[in-house]
């Protein structure tokens, strides 16, 4: 059986499939090899762009107003032999085969992500209204809990779908994904998560407690009460496709993925001699940021960056965060149609705030000799911090903490 994977169910195409052919993405004519081509970003969106757009024998040129790698963002505790906070994207599905597909290409280290209730993390403790749990597995809490991810589980199966669906994604098969999908978009496009948990008949067969033991104890990765006022559908894509479950990190850091693909040099390429990478066509470093992007009197695109240089392109890729588009790129309004414009306009961004400490070991792995139990736990919990991670580099070097972890 195929694994689940990121096919779909919006956009339902084989992209791993297509990097892994022997014969690439595609082709471009030959009469367009060397054509520059801009691309506002320097995330790992953007850079994946370059790296593929550049062997198809394009030219890309990339713009980034701020850090190299965008949400990918690794930083170093300052003579720590390693240690790192991820002030980005930390953990990752192994769904996500087309990301992996670059990961495994880079010959890049991974491990598992120490979620809550997993053999990554030692242990786990809920502290939920006063009272704290302590748990390796999930049959080690109260049934409670046990009756809450029953409930969901079956929440999903009864009015989602959620085993077809699954047997779709796994089977690649585009017609039945596309049926199923589209008839729960008509049901829950304007609805809820909350609204999915609170009209379920298996949530609605126990107490309201149950809901908000939910909320913060959530599913695979922890809580997620901060999305109960976001569309069902928002959930069902990362639930249907396994993004909450079997994560990982990159070991050393995710921000060796973007960097990785900017340094490559590459050979057999269309067009480039061998050798060529995303650093040398940019002389090292992406162009600055762009402030405004507008329509030339011969049709192409004009790109303006910070310091006012303006090039023009044939085609501009924007890879950034579409709000900045209405926000901080003066773009001209001719650009987009107007349902295109309302809808960057409502578009709606989630904002994460983490706190990482460093220490000098993995001391959370003592034991405390009255209880036997360890120091200190992975730990979700309703108060202000919401969930505490812990990240082991070894017995003999420093461990990191993230303290809190939350989502508004």
């Amino acid at each position: 059986m195929r694994p689940v994977t990121i096919f779909g169910p919006d956009f339902p195409f084989p992209f791993d499939e297509w990097l892994s052919h022997p014969a690439g993405i595609g082709t471009v004519p030959e009469v367009a090899h060397g054509e520059e081509v801009a691309i506002v970003g320097a995330g790992i969106a953007g850079v994946v762009a370059a790296y593929e757009l550049m062997k198809l024998g394009l030219k890309p040129v990339v713009y980034e107003a701020a850090h190299f790698g965008g949400r990918l963002r690794s930083h170093e505790f300052p003579g720590a032999d390693g240690a790192l906070a991820e002030l980005g994207g930390m953990r990752f599905p192994i769904s996500s085969s087309t990301f992996f597909h670059y990961v495994h290409s880079l010959e890049l280290a991974t491990e598992p992500f120490p979620n809550p209730l997993t053999s990554a993390a030692p242990s786990t403790v809920i502290d939920l209204e006063g009272q704290s749990y302590y748990a390796r597995t999930l049959s080690d809490l109260p049934p409670l809990f046990t009756e809450v991810a029953v409930a969901w589980l079956t929440a999903l199966e009864a009015h989602a779908g959620f085993s077809a669906i699954q047997i779709a994604i796994r089977n690649r098969d585009t017609a039945v994904l596309k049926s199923l999908w589209n008839a729960l978009v008509e049901q829950w496009d304007d609805r809820t998560f909350y609204d999915f948990v609170a009209t379920s008949k298996a949530f609605s067969a126990l107490s309201f407690f149950h809901r908000e033991v939910f909320g913060i104890v959530g599913f695979g990765t922890g809580g997620w009460d901060s999305d109960f006022p976001n569309s069902m559908l928002e959930i069902l894509r990362v639930v249907l496709t396994n993004c909450d479950t079997d994560q990982r990190l990159i070991t050393g850091g995710s921000e060796q993925v973007p960097r990785g693909l900017w340094r490559r040099a590459e050979s057999g390429l269309t067009h480039w001699s061998d050798g060529t990478s995303l650093a040398s066509l940019h002389g090292g470093a992406p162009r600055s940021g762009v402030t405004r992007i507008s329509r030339a009197t011969n049709g192409n695109l004009a790109v303006t960056d910070v310091w006012g240089a303006e090039r023009q392109y044939p085609a501009v890729l924007v890879t950034c965060q579409n709000w900045l588009l209405t926000t901080q790129i003066d773009c001209d309004e001719s650009l987009f149609s107007n349902k295109m414009w309302t809808a960057l306009d409502r578009t709606r961004y989630m904002q994460s705030s983490k706190t990482f400490v460093m220490v000098d070991r993995p001391f959370w792995k003592d034991k405390d000799p009255r209880t036997g139990r360890d120091v200190m736990s992975m730990t979700l919990t309703d108060r202000l911090t919401r969930g505490t991670y812990l990240f082991d580099n070894g017995p003999d070097r420093p461990g990191v903490i993230c303290l809190t972890y939350s989502w508004m």
